[in-house]
C-alpha cells in the first residue's frame, strides 16, 4: 500500500535511481542495454540499480539476465514465467522499491539513448514528483510510426484531458507517485490510465517534462503500426478511460463526503485504486 503524506524532497547524497529494464524476448540486446547503463553510473548525481524483468521470455533472455546479475551487485531480477504485460510488469515492480526512489523504464531494446537522455530528465527532477519525457530527435522513427504515435497522442489526450507532448517513452518519477495504482488497460495505453489515477490520487502532484533522445530500433521493427496492434491499442485506451471515469466518481465522492464532515485535506492521500 502506498504511503500517505507528499512525495518527499529531493536529497542528491541519499537519492537512488531505479531503472526498470522489461524485456520480451531481447536475448541479443539486454546485455548491452544493460551495460550502456551500468556504464553511466560515475555520472550519475546518485546511486544506481537496475531491476530486469523478464515478462515470459521463450528465448534465452532469463539466462542472460541471470548472469548480468551475478556479474554486477547493483542489478537484480524479476522473472515472469508467463508474460503479463508491459503495463502490469512494470506497475509490480514498484512494490519492490523503496519510497523516494527515483525510477525510470529504459527499453531492453536498446531503442534509447541512455546517457543524454537519463542526465536530460534529472536535470528537470528537481521541485517536481514526474518528469515526462518527449522525444527530441522523432526523425530516426518511419513515417508510418510517426503518424501512429501522433494519431495515438491525439486520441489519448482527447480522453483525458492531458497538455503534455508526450506520454510513452521515457520518464522519470518518485516511485510512491504511482505506487498502489492498479491498472487495466494493457500495452503502451497503460501510462496514460496511470498517469490519470495518480493525479486523481494527488492533485498536487508536480509535473513536468524533459527530452530523450532514441537512437532507433537496431535489431527489428516496431509492430506498434500493424492493424492489429492498432486496434488492440485503440481498444485499451478506451478500457482505460473508462476505469479512470469510474474512479473519477468513486474519488469526488470521497472528497465531498470529508468537505461535509469538515475533514481537513487528506483526501489526497487515499488507498491504492484496487480497493
Amino acid at each position: 500500500m502506498a504511503k500517505t503524506g507528499k512525495i518527499g524532497p529531493s536529497n542528491a547524497e541519499t537519492e537512488t535511481l531505479c531503472v526498470i529494464i522489461p524485456c520480451l524476448n531481447e536475448e541479443r540486446l539486454v546485455r548491452s542495454t544493460v551495460e550502456e547503463v551500468l556504464g553511466h553510473t560515475g555520472a550519475l548525481p546518485m546511486s544506481l540499480e537496475v531491476l530486469v524483468i523478464d515478462d515470459g521470455s521463450t528465448d534465452g533472455t532469463r539466462a542472460v539476465m541471470e548472469q548480468l546479475c551475478l556479474e554486477y551487485p547493483n542489478c537484480r531480477m524479476i522473472a515472469h514465467d508467463q508474460n503479463r504485460g508491459l503495463g502490469r510488469c512494470v506497475t509490480e515492480a514498484y512494490e519492490t522499491i523503496e519510497d523516494g526512489t527515483w525510477v525510470t523504464v529504459f527499453p531492453g531494446d536498446s531503442e534509447f539513448v541512455f546517457p543524454e537522455s537519463i542526465d536530460n530528465l534529472l536535470a528537470a527532477r528537481h521541485g517536481h514528483d514526474v518528469v515526462l519525457g518527449y522525444l527530441y530527435n522523432s526523425v530516426v522513427r518511419k513515417l508510418g510510426r510517426r503518424v501512429a504515435s501522433t494519431a495515438f497522442l491525439k486520441l489519448t489526450k482527447t480522453l483525458y484531458g492531458f497538455r503534455w507532448r508526450a506520454l510513452n517513452g521515457m520518464k522519470l518519477y518518485k516511485v510512491e507517485a504511482f505506487k498502489g495504482i492498479h491498472t487495466v488497460s494493457g500495452g503502451h495505453a497503460y501510462v496514460a490510465e496511470l498517469l490519470a489515477k495518480a493525479q486523481l490520487r494527488r492533485p498536487e502532484l508536480r509535473i513536468t517534462e524533459a527530452p530523450f533522445i532514441s537512437r532507433g530500433r537496431s535489431i527489428g521493427n516496431s509492430h506498434a503500426i500493424k492493424p492489429r496492434s492498432v486496434l488492440r491499442a485503440v481498444h485499451e485506451t478506451y478500457k482505460g478511460a473508462n476505469d479512470v471515469s469510474k474512479y473519477r466518481e468513486k474519488m469526488v465522492a470521497r472528497y465531498q463526503h470529508e468537505l461535509e464532515k469538515g475533514v481537513e485535506n487528506i483526501s489526497f492521500f487515499p488507498p491504492p485504486t484496487k480497493d
